[in-house]
């Protein structure tokens, strides 16, 4: 149970979400946007998250898009993940968003909802990194349509007000050879203690990591890295480590070694799977 008062505004247009909230900040009001809210509703009854007002964005017709063409896949932000699943139009998509939660729970986690949220793990992000997805927002300026990777940095940095629309994926990208691995402690629905993707687009690897530090990333060195052709194996996997962002975290889903000799062995199996080298 939500322990405090709040209001609620149902958006019909992103125009209508936009134009109401800065309506409401303008008033002193603390506010946040509503999609799928679990995340929102979980934090707020643990009492980590405070709100006067709530603006539901999950009629906005451009949210719910879900389709495909000959040369791209239109994903909307109010999407669950469960239908992502179901329609399999990214493969890699698909695998990496069907181990998040439970599948109850996946009918309300939205993929606008999961890349944008509070919680650090954001595992539907990874395909899109690698995929070199667009994506659609809506704020003051108006409807944009920016390259993912542009737009993440730990996280999807976007003005105050603005609304995550669509995600837009190449279709030829959708049919690349891929590699997917998620490791937990215990049930399937933990949190990660870390999850891979990576994808081979023209004989060379893409790869971005989540749960394994303390915010998902892709990194064009550590690509670089898994592309030389002129280092060893070993030297690949150490060079990675040693090129994170930031240091493997230790936390409650596992120590530094542990999570460490997780990844080497993972990335292993993703590199023999991906390059079939020695």
């Amino acid at each position: 149970m939500i322990s405090f008062d709040f209001d609620y505004y149902q958006a019909e247009t992103a125009e209508e979400a936009v134009e109401k909230y800065l309506e409401l900040v303008d008033e002193n009001k603390s506010v946040s946007y509503f999609n799928g809210g679990t995340e929102i509703v979980t934090y707020a009854r643990k009492d980590k998250m405070n709100f006067d007002a709530v603006i539901d964005i999950k009629k906005i017709p451009e949210c719910s898009v879900l389709e495909e063409n000959d040369n791209e896949i239109t994903i909307g932000a109010s999407i669950s993940l469960n239908e992502v699943v179901e329609k399999n139009y990214f493969p890699l998509l698909s695998d990496s968003s069907k181990v998040i939660a439970d599948h109850t729970t996946r009918n309300q986690i939205t993929i606008g909802g999961n890349i944008t949220g509070r919680l650090p793990f954001k595992e539907a992000l990874l395909p899109l990194l690698v995929a070199e997805a667009q994506v659609k927002t809506y704020g003051q300026d108006g409807f944009k349509t920016r390259p993912i990777n542009e737009v993440f940095d730990k996280r999807m940095k976007l003005a105050k007000e603005e609304i995550l629309i669509q995600i837009i994926i190449d279709k030829e990208k959708s049919k690349l050879p891929y590699y997917q691995k998620r490791k937990v402690k215990q049930s399937e629905t933990d949190y990660p203690i870390m999850h891979m993707t990576a994808l081979k687009d023209n004989d060379e690897i893409k790869f971005a990591l989540s749960s394994l530090c303390a915010f998902p990333f892709r990194n064009k060195e550590i690509e670089n890295i898994l592309n030389d052709d002129s280092i060893t194996r070993e030297e690949k996997i150490d060079q990675t480590i040693e090129n994170f962002p930031v240091p493997i975290n230790s936390n409650l889903r596992g120590g530094k070694e542990y999570k460490e000799m997780i990844f080497r062995n993972s990335l292993n199996d993703c590199l023999d799977q991906l390059r079939g080298e020695n």
